[in-house]
């Protein structure tokens, strides 16, 4: 029996993995739950649905970071569900029972030009940091250089040109950033932070904004070390078309 909202998680990771309708929901509210799945109905219902239209061949999910904050946990996955995926979940917990979901994924990618993937590298929190003062420093970071563009600030958030990033097609260090990012700022904005949520020195955010004047889904998450940011791992995904939405709770 799981006992930690962590273990809930997992557990509900595990249905997924063996395609157990019931499994995956056993610690879901039966009345309060909430899906923000496109590609799910809504309720218990509309979950067991989900789980039961995968195919049964060639199916797998690893779970690789976990973490904890207050009522919500959040995590990163990979693995073959309705193709070779990346996710990031968010779970929203009242009473000991998980009443909200959000996901969102990436097609997997091979390394990218430093070696790295998409999910590799660190994946404990140093529970001995201090998780409220790294929020506030990503939180800030984010709302500087990628809503109000001020590019100038990014060396204020990194130690020297130390940057570990885990996008396909890039390359680590700060220098190499700053540049992707002028190009990428030509196509796109980031308009609105919806989620900060943190662990020890590991802090997600997932923003709303636009690419190509399309909504668009901005997802990270941020490792932090010494009061700098150190890592990085994310993607931008863009939502369905609406026709297509199973339900009308909205992906973020």
């Amino acid at each position: 029996m799981a006992t930690s909202n962590i273990e809930k998680v997992l557990t509900v990771f595990r249905g997924l993995a063996s395609r157990d309708p019931d499994l995956t929901a056993q610690y879901i509210h039966p009345e309060k739950y909430i899906e923000h799945n496109p590609h799910a109905g809504d309720g218990i219902a509309g979950l067991k649905a989900y789980v039961g239209s995968f195919p049964s061949d060639n199916h797998h999910l690893r779970v690789v970071r976990a973490f904890q904050d207050g009522p919500y946990v959040f995590s990163q996955e990979e693995g073959l569900i309705l193709g070779e995926n990346v996710f990031f979940d968010i779970f929203r917990f009242e009473d000991d029972l998980i009443v909200e979901h959000w996901v969102f994924s990436a097609k997997d990618a091979p390394p990218n030009r430093s070696g790295h993937t998409q999910t590799d590298g660190p994946t404990e929190a140093k529970l001995s940091v201090d998780t409220h003062k790294n929020k506030s420093i990503v939180r800030e970071y984010y709302e500087t250089i990628h809503i109000s563009g001020d590019h100038g600030k990014i060396p204020q958030y990194f130690h020297g040109d130390h940057c570990i990033r885990h996008e396909p097609g890039v390359v680590d260090g700060v220098a190499a950033f700053k540049r992707d990012l002028e190009e990428l700022t030509k196509h796109r904005s980031i308009d609105e932070i919806k989620f900060v949520l943190g662990q020890g020195d590991f802090v997600f955010i997932a923003a709303k904004g636009s690419h190509e004047s399309e909504p668009c889904l901005y997802i990270d998450l941020y490792r932090v070390e010494d009061g700098k940011i150190a890592e990085r791992w994310g993607f931008p995904e863009e939502p369905p078309p609406q026709e297509e939405w199973k339900n009308s709770n909205g992906m973020l």
